[in-house]
């Protein structure tokens, strides 16, 4: 049975949870904040650049299984991007804010369009001892351009001062054979010096810990960035921590990869139907929920959730929609390079072990109300940036009306025999 939570109810809910949210906290232990319910393990998984309807529902069908579990689980209707392009967006989730972000250039870019000198590009500690190949190009393009990394509060940091595991986890990120340790720093693996017909499988710009200098330069930096192989076997054993971030690489991500990258064994002969590189990518999200659904975790009395998301959309004519602390473009201005003007709607899927199911969510939500959601379940109550703009804002020249960011609590409430 299909239960769909009209935008406008979901508001009036969403509006009267903020003002109950400590009272609902301490009437139930499991509960988290503002309704939200307290999660042990969130798993968020990471997509790139699709619409929501090609998806979901897409004719012909590009993503059975996303499809098949937005039915089955819980579905938002109405939850966009914040930007474009990729990176801003990562750092947003983590952060509440794009951070001035408007491209994908290397952590270690400066806003004079230098990189860091290599004695204080610190990574767990130490000068950077990756190579620094990659150009910061986006300071020669026309606009703003900020520093890459950034001292600035974010969910990271949230959780250790809280006591709460986590960990990335990256597909096809480096890891030294003889040493085992790990290279989330390095902007891309394999590099085209390393192999120039086999190149960006692993990005950085999909992984925001190295944006941030308190986490990046933390000695715990490569403890806390594993590799999907890493994912698996933690599953399988129970083990995942509270939050685990999982990031595909792109032949697993429905970005896809380019020039000869379509030929390297990783992709070739991957997906099937008429958009192989959508279902290459549907196929991996399968396996990835099947691991969770499989693990001890789920088959306990541990409240465990998967969220399924996308970063943006694809640049269509839905581009510059957006909702929730965000400010709309010049409908002239180009789709690139605008700070937090939307990012598309996009798909988003929540699946719960002990949770509601058949929920279909009309609310308006974005990046920013899923750290707000995140942060009330694991029983933070201080809201990164924009992750704490819950008052609707309407701006004096009536321009437009900026819708506040509320939690997701229909798709992660707890069913009733719990």
């Amino acid at each position: 049975m299909r239960h769909v939570i009209g935008a406008g109810r979901a508001l009036s809910i969403g509006l009267g949870l903020l003002l109950a949210s400590h009272a609902a906290g301490a009437a139930d232990a499991r509960m988290g904040l503002e309704g939200v319910p307290r999660y042990d393990n969130i798993i968020v998984i990471e997509m790139e650049n699709r619409q929501f309807g090609q998806i979901i529902d897409a004719r012909p069908a590009t993503s059975p299984h996303m499809t098949r579990l937005a039915h089955e689980y819980n579905v938002a209707t109405r939850y966009y991007g914040i930007t474009h392009v990729s990176q801003p967006n990562y750092v947003a989730l983590m952060s509440g804010d794009q951070q001035g972000l408007v491209d994908d250039d290397p952590w270690y870019c400066q806003a004079d369009g230098t990189p860091l000198p290599r004695e204080t590009a610190v990574v767990a500690g130490e000068p950077d001892p990756m190579p620094m190949e990659d150009r910061c190009g986006g300071h020669a393009a026309k606009g703003p351009y900020a520093d890459h990394h950034f001292r600035v509060p974010n969910f990271f940091a949230q959780l250790d001062r809280a006591g709460i595991s986590w960990a990335m986890f990256s597909q096809s990120m480096y890891v030294d054979p003889k040493t085992g340790r790990p290279a989330p720093e390095m902007p891309q693996y394999p590099t085209r010096t390393q192999n120039p017909d086999l190149y960006s499988l692993y990005v950085a710009k999909h992984n925001p810990s190295v944006n941030f200098d308190d986490i990046r330069e933390s000695a715990d930096f490569y403890r806390h960035n594993r590799t999907d192989t890493a994912f698996f076997r933690q599953a399988a054993a129970g083990t995942l921590p509270r939050f685990s971030y999982v990031i595909p690489d792109l032949c697993h991500d429905d970005h896809g990869p380019r020039g000869t990258l379509q030929h390297a064994p990783q992709c070739r002969g991957k997906g099937s139907g008429p958009s192989p590189l959508l279902t290459s990518g549907d196929d991996y999200v399968q396996t990835l929920v099947d691991a969770v659904r499989a693990s001890p975790l789920w088959h306990s009395r541990r409240n465990v959730a998967i969220v399924i998301t996308f970063d943006e959309d694809d640049y269509g004519s839905a581009g510059i929609q957006g909702c929730c602390g965000y400010h709309p473009a010049d409908p002239n201005q180009g789709r690139v390079g605008p700070i937090n003007q939307g990012g598309g709607l996009i798909p988003t899927i929540v699946i719960t072990n002990h949770g509601v199911r058949g929920v279909r969510d009309d609310t308006p939500y974005n990046h920013y109300a899923l750290l707000r959601t995140m942060e009330d379940s694991f029983g933070i109550g201080t809201y990164l940036g924009h992750a704490a703009d819950h008052v609707a804002v309407q701006p004096a020249d009536g321009a437009f009306r900026q819708t506040p960011v509320l939690p997701m609590v229909p798709m992660f409430r707890i069913a009733p025999s719990r």
